[in-house]
């Protein structure tokens, strides 16, 4: 999914506390969410905010909403995969019967969301999604991967398989009581930290809590791909490259892209620049390249086109 690159991160940027993969703010739906929550406690009129989600919810399927978006997409993203599905009742897919089927077989490994453009703009607009239906897989409260468009049964399938392949060992899976955990069952303490420090706009502090996080929990890509984005946004909030030299604008023009999300340029500028650079560039340049690479799954499609472009600029 495109997103804006090649400018500085907004302050809003700055103060992401969750769902880092993409640059996507999630976290500004979890505040709307809470907002909306106590209008509704001081009587908020059916239509405005404040009208509690009227979608019905099992272990396989949820309808969402703002209000909702927090415990059924959020939380319930600690346990499985939430698959979020970009629908209109202006322009109905059959796409959305076909999830909600591979959903129910599934039997439960997995959550099918769908959320009404329409009625809940918010949430495409925290996307960033530029048409419908688009699809995302959401994983610990962070978006893990998306496509636009109507797709063919073989193909959702194998993309739902590659989501539950980049998860496996990583959620705490289905619940076995009856009904949902509370979000406090789903607390972590020292994500919050790191997060919290995110959200206040402290970068330095933040970027110690998810480096001892990812000392911590080595494997988990997540958490890596955080600590870069962070690692970036300091960079560019400090703007201490100096854009006149060739080297520090390349690594410069990388991180601005890493912050918007746009990892395919941001290597694309440094495969580029390693081309045309040796000794002591081409080794900072190929650095941070590699570390970029490594806060994302292996067998991530834009992992392996970058390994190889890499290869080609070096040898």
């Amino acid at each position: 999914m495109s997103r804006p690159g090649n400018r500085p991160p907004s302050a809003a940027e700055q103060k992401l506390a969750a769902s880092l993969a993409g640059a996507v703010d999630l976290s500004a739906l979890k505040s709307r969410a809470e907002a909306q929550r106590g209008a509704a406690a001081t009587g908020g009129a059916p239509g405005q905010p404040g009208t509690p989600s009227t979608g019905g919810a099992s272990a396989t399927r949820v309808q969402v909403d703002e209000a909702s978006f927090e415990q059924e997409v959020l939380v319930r993203s600690a346990r499985v995969p939430v698959i979020i599905e970009l629908v209109s009742q202006r322009a109905p897919t059959p796409m959305t019967s076909l999830l909600a089927a591979l959903a129910d077989e599934a039997a439960g490994a997995w959550v099918h969301a769908t959320v009404d453009v329409d009625s809940s703009p918010g949430i495409a607009q925290a996307l960033q999604a530029r048409t419908v239906p688009s699809v995302y897989a959401v994983a610990a409260g962070r978006p893990l991967a998306d496509f636009e468009g109507e797709q063919p049964e073989e193909t959702l399938r194998e993309w739902l398989g590659a989501v539950l392949r980049a998860t496996e060992g990583k959620l705490s899976g289905p619940g076995t009581g009856e009904g949902e955990a509370s979000a406090e069952d789903e607390s972590d303490p020292e994500l919050d930290a790191a997060e919290d420090a995110l959200s206040a706009g402290d970068l330095e502090t933040a970027e110690e809590r998810f480096l001892a996080l990812v000392e911590s929990r080595p494997g988990d890509h997540t958490l890596v791909e955080a600590l870069r984005y962070v690692q970036a946004g300091r960079r560019v909030a400090d703007e201490t490259d100096n854009a006149e030299e060739p080297v520090p604008a390349a690594l410069r023009s990388a991180d601005l892209m890493l912050v918007a999300g746009e990892y395919d340029s941001a290597f694309t500028v440094l495969v580029d620049a390693i081309r045309v650079h040796s000794g002591e560039d081409r080794a900072l340049l190929r650095t941070r390249l590699l570390e970029i690479l490594e806060s994302l799954p292996a067998d991530d499609p834009r992992v392996l086109d970058a390994r190889r472009d890499l290869a080609s600029a070096l040898y």
